[in-house]
């Protein structure tokens, strides 16, 4: 089990409910229920110099890897499974780095949107 987030490329503000909607839709591999945006790639560059993703760890240190699988990048989002006991540390970076890029971030979990504040 993992800690999942959503960063998304959001023209508009949505509700919680329509963003589950577009989470769902996105890990159904449904990536043109949102627009692309430089902003995705940018956000990806940055998140991956930071936490490198899991294909960039050896078999030997792969458990120091804060993701459980591959991320998930589109032109429209980028879904993120974070192992639990690195949430604590990665969590607020990666929310930190969607405000930074004016891109929402969505917490399934709690279901919880999380919106940059010119959107």
């Amino acid at each position: 089990m993992s800690f999942d987030l959503a960063v998304m490329n959001l023209e508009t503000p949505v509700s919680s409910e329509a963003a589950a909607e577009i989470y769902g839709e996105l890990c159904e591999g449904n990536y043109d229920v949102l627009g692309p945006s430089e902003k995705i790639d940018a956000f990806y560059r940055e998140l991956v110099e930071k936490y490198p993703d899991i294909n960039s760890y050896s078999d030997d240190t792969v458990d120091n890897c804060p993701w459980s699988v591959e991320i998930d990048v589109s032109d429209g989002a980028v879904l993120m499974c974070l192992v639990w006991s690195r949430v604590e540390e990665v969590a607020p970076f990666v929310m930190g780095l969607a405000e930074r890029h004016q891109l929402a971030c969505y917490d399934p979990q709690d279901d919880k949107l999380y919106l940059p504040r010119s959107v």
